[in-house]
């Protein structure tokens, strides 16, 4: 069992004042070192991906496997589909992990990765993250891994959801080495599609911003020498 304790230089009244100004905020080093690098070994280790897309407004996990193995000519016509998904409207496709879903259905008991979901729902997480949000009537989060493959993406949306009440959405990014020209960049953009900031993959780096608030995570470049690995969520009220 690892440990997951955040840097105690991260004072939550205090991010919460940098937070307020624009509703997004990045905070570097944001797990103690050693928890920092157990929780990279965990999720760079783990074999449990799904490949995940959607179809309009239907929402699909496959096994990798079942995805690496597709015959040639179906994985080329599915790419088809996901890239004209992505030309005309809301799409993604990468790699996920859905502990929250997993815990709460009695999948894969005792899986490594299901720490991070007791750990975004203990008292000490989520007591940080109401102070910084200025939210206290946050009771719960949900927790993924996820990893961004060379052509994964995930179009521009804004984290509305019709049966859960979001308060933020965080990303504990986990990627080392990431060159910003690789894509896979965190964007959020105004109503008319200009980008106002962004945030590129690192390691053991807290973003987070408030929901809803449109945002888009960028292409992965073929040339892309690393995988973007991070854990997420949102926090949300009752």
């Amino acid at each position: 069992m690892i440990n997951i304790t955040i840097d105690n230089r991260h004072d939550p009244a205090e991010l919460a004042k940098q937070y307020k100004k624009t509703g997004r905020l990045q905070v570097p080093n944001f797990f103690t070192n050693e928890t920092a690098d157990a929780l990279y070994d965990l999720i760079a280790n783990n074999k449990t991906w799904f490949s995940a897309y959607n179809e309009g407004d239907n929402y699909f996990e496959v096994p990798v496997a079942s995805m690496m193995n597709m015959p040639r000519e179906q994985k080329i016509h599915f790419m088809k589909k996901i890239q004209l998904g992505a030309q005309k409207g809301f799409q993604y496709f990468f790699d996920q992990y859905y502990m929250t879903e997993a815990v709460n259905n009695g999948r894969e008991p005792g899986h490594p990765l299901h720490q991070m979901h007791d750990y975004v729902n203990s008292d000490a997480f989520l007591e940080f993250m109401r102070t910084l949000t200025g939210a206290p009537e946050i009771d719960r989060s949900d927790s993924f891994a996820s990893q961004y493959l060379p052509g994964h993406f995930l179009t521009t949306h804004s984290d509305i959801h019709a049966h859960e009440n979001r308060v933020a959405a965080y990303t504990i990014s986990m990627t080392k080495n990431w060159d910003p020209n690789w894509g896979g960049n965190l964007m959020f953009l105004d109503d008319n599609g200009n980008i106002t900031g962004g945030f590129k993959p690192s390691f053991n780096t807290l973003n987070i911003f408030t929901v809803p608030q449109s945002h888009v995570v960028q292409h992965v470049a073929p040339f892309a020498g690393e995988r973007r690995l991070s854990y997420l969520g949102w926090l949300k009220r009752p």
